[in-house]
């Protein structure tokens, strides 16, 4: 079992203004409401005691009913690995980092060009993952361009299950018989519907439309997976400035509102349904008006989210990790950094999109996932803090070396120094004489060299052929396609 980094280090609301946005977003949902273009969904609040416009689709609700149904949804949500290693226990402050993104396209390393991605990648980019020990969890990370879209649920779930032993999280494009193949796909390889309900190796993102709306497709495959047992992640993404309010707190209540409301679907369906509290705020270019995922304000909304979520005490899907950056360069890891860093520090849990993207999360980079992975080493060093013992204050160890001495040959400096130094492995630290001696290789250099190992090396198996051939039988269009151009 994983339980995460537990961190509360940075909190940029104090108590009164958790209060404030509390408040405000109940006076949002009980006067404004939202939108759910979904019959079956609207009946269903209607019975449970909501406020129901059924002429213009509008659910409202007490802050009292609102609260009683948040209360419903469980603290905890474990989600496991088919290794069982990584499953990982979600809940208040704990901290997880993952991929994500479902780009449209790669740097292919073999031409040095951006090309469409295909499914072939998928896998490629699991067995990379697999072996990253700061990354948690495989948040599906692209669109398979070779394919349908009523194929496209099955293929990534798929090669994301086969290819590495961690949990595997991805968004849905197909319609709701794609749905119903996901979901009959990974109770093949869960081992039956009781063994997925009891140990669900993947959860899936159902977005929500800023502001305040719930889409019908949507909320119909959100019924299918609650039935299921597959947690949920309702994820909202408004846009400071253009769909929702410019200014950081106003954001902050609709998306809070909007994360309430995919809880409120889920717990109105099935009590206790797994769920995630699901934040992406982010902000547009008021110079453009173009969608920006990488801004510094991106970083202390999502952990002032990460706050509220441990203000109703509810897990959390969260984000960081992004650049607008189309390169290896000072604003890509500037970026990066930062949006990792600001809600590691506030308890935030699983921060997807922390690695492997750049260009606004358009573009997958198989170095940048190393690169990354190692920025995420240096933010769970962060969060680890200074241990304060016996051990570590070594006033012994200070008295025997004494006056002038040194520590280099101390058996207290060979017993702490793997756990209490952060050895990162592309950073450049060598003089400029070994550097030189040693190729001359960069950080990006390192990186890439690092990726092609392990895609080399790391063949793990972690699907039984039984199940393969079963899947084979059941679904014939999970073949790889051939790269396209």
């Amino acid at each position: 079992m994983n339980y995460g980094k537990f961190s509360s280090l940075y909190t940029p609301l104090s108590n009164n203004e958790i209060e404030s946005i509390h408040v405000a977003s109940m006076n949002v949902l009980e006067n404004t409401g939202f939108k759910l273009d979904n019959q079956r969904a609207l009946k269903l609040f209607h019975e449970k005691g909501a406020i129901v416009d059924f002429n213009n689709n509008i659910v409202r609700a007490t802050e009292q009913w609102i609260m009683e149904y948040l209360k419903k949804a469980p603290a905890r949500v474990v989600l496991y690995g088919i290794d069982q290693k990584n499953t990982m226990v979600v809940e208040a402050n704990r901290v997880f980092f993952g991929t994500g993104g479902t780009a449209l396209n790669i740097h292919d390393w073999q031409t040095g060009q951006r090309r469409p991605t295909v499914t072939e990648d998928i896998g490629e980019i699991a067995r990379l993952v697999d072996a990253l020990p700061n990354i948690d969890w495989y948040c599906l990370p692209v669109y398979p361009n070779d394919r349908t879209k009523q194929e496209a649920d099955v293929v990534r779930f798929y090669h994301g299950l086969k290819n590495t032993g961690k949990h595997v999280m991805g968004g849905i494009y197909g319609n709701k018989n794609g749905v119903k193949d996901l979901i009959k796909l990974v109770q093949m390889i869960a081992g039956g519907k009781e063994e997925l309900r009891k140990k669900p190796i993947v959860s899936v993102i159902c977005s929500t439309i800023s502001p305040l709306k719930l889409e019908t497709h949507y909320v119909d495959f959100i019924f299918d997976l609650v039935e299921a047992g597959i947690p949920v992640a309702t994820s909202c993404a408004p846009i400071a400035g253009a769909t929702s309010p410019i200014t950081l707190a106003g954001t902050i209540v609709q998306v809070n509102a909007e994360a309430i409301c995919g809880i409120l679907i889920t717990q109105v369906i099935n009590e206790g349904a797994p769920v995630l509290y699901s934040t992406v705020p982010t902000t547009a270019d008021m110079r453009t008006m173009d969608f920006l995922f990488g801004p510094v304000e991106n970083g202390i909304m999502n952990a002032a989210c990460a706050q509220m979520a441990s203000f109703y005490n509810l897990p959390m899907y969260s984000t960081g990790g992004v650049t607008e950056s189309k390169l290896f360069d000072v604003q890509n890891g500037a970026e990066k950094c930062m949006n990792n860093l600001l809600p590691a520090m506030a308890g935030a849990q699983l921060i997807h999109n922390a690695a492997g993207l750049i260009d606004s999360s358009m573009t997958v980079v198989l170095e940048q996932y190393v690169l990354d992975d190692e920025i995420l080493g240096m933010v769970r060093r962060v969060i680890d803090g200074i241990r304060i013992n016996t051990e570590t204050l070594a006033v012994d160890e200070i008295s025997a070396v004494g006056p002038g001495g040194n520590y280099l040959a101390s058996e207290h400096t060979v017993r702490n120094m793997r756990n209490e130094l952060f050895m990162p492995k592309t950073a450049v630290r060598a003089n400029y004489a070994a550097w030189v001696r040693d190729g001359s290789l960069g950080s990006v250099a390192q990186a890439r060299l690092i990726a092609e190992k392990v895609l080399d090396n790391n063949r793990t198996k972690y699907l039984p052929d039984t199940v393969e051939a079963e899947i084979a039988e059941h679904f014939p269009e999970l073949r790889i396609n051939k790269k396209i151009t």
